[in-house]
């Protein structure tokens, strides 16, 4: 997830973001995940904004907190992944063969989730490995059996399972090596880490990562020498500002004309 923080801090509240999903508030702002050895975009995520009709456009960091806390996360993440899914579909019918990465909270880990998401996908008509699901905010992934079954669950469904941050502090090999997933995001803080030690975590990662046969995908690239880095690890990906920063939608079609 490749989100900065906001400059401001407004109070929203609830009831007022209930208000936002039920009046079309929330719209996904998509960046790029590009493929290191072609250098062509591969997979866009969709990250969450608010248009506040009167605070403009709002970050993610003021009020995915809120949604946890209220019990909103779900109707946020559902409004994202039906707008994003629908666009993504739209490139499918015209030829762009694009992945779509949605961000997940543990706390919507439930069956219920895996089979509404995989269902949503089908009746898209993309096909298996398009969409992603990025399971966000990590420290609060507790791995208990529900959880993992429901990783289970999106992967045999033909849905692609993310686990983001690892190297934050939070997600450990020990951790990565007991959770189904298909795809790892190595966190921006290691780029910004230079030395051995950090080399060797990300190397450690990238090992577990490709015994799984899974993809790695390095956040945080801001320089031409944090891709050499990245490609130095192993990575299959690289995601950040030298890429791309998050943009919405239409002007993805001039980034897409451009490669």
């Amino acid at each position: 997830m490749e989100d900065r923080p906001s400059s401001t801090a407004p109070e929203n509240s609830a009831d007022e973001l209930q208000r936002a999903v039920r009046r079309g508030e929330l719209v996904p702002y998509y960046q790029a995940e590009y493929d290191l050895a072609s250098g062509r975009p591969v997979v866009f995520e969709a990250l969450s904004r608010w248009l506040h009709p009167e605070r403009g456009l709002v970050m993610p960091d003021r009020f995915i907190a809120i949604a946890e806390r209220a019990g909103l996360i779900g109707d946020v993440g559902r409004t994202i992944l039906v707008q994003a899914g629908r666009r993504v579909a739209d490139w499918h019918r015209r030829g762009r063969r694009i992945g779509l990465a949605v961000n997940v909270s543990p706390s919507q880990l439930r069956p219920e989730f895996a089979s509404s998401m995989v269902e949503f996908v089908r009746a898209l008509g993309l096909p298996d490995w398009t969409v992603t699901a990025e399971i966000t905010e990590t420290p609060a992934l507790s791995e208990t059996c529900e959880e993992v079954e429901t990783m289970q669950a999106l992967i045999a469904g033909g849905i692609g399972v993310s686990v983001d941050d690892f190297g934050s502090g939070f997600t450990s090999l020990e951790a990565l090596e007991r959770m189904p997933f298909t795809e790892v995001k190595i966190d921006r803080s290691l780029m910004r880490m230079p030395g051995s030690e950090t080399d060797a975590l990300a190397l450690a990662a990238v090992a577990v990562a490709k015994v799984r046969r899974a993809i790695v995908v390095a956040e945080g690239i801001e320089t031409a020498r944090d891709v050499d880095r990245a490609k130095a690890w192993g990575c299959d990906r690289g995601q950040g500002f030298f890429f791309s920063r998050a943009v919405p939608a239409e002007q993805i079609e001039r980034l897409l004309a451009a490669v």
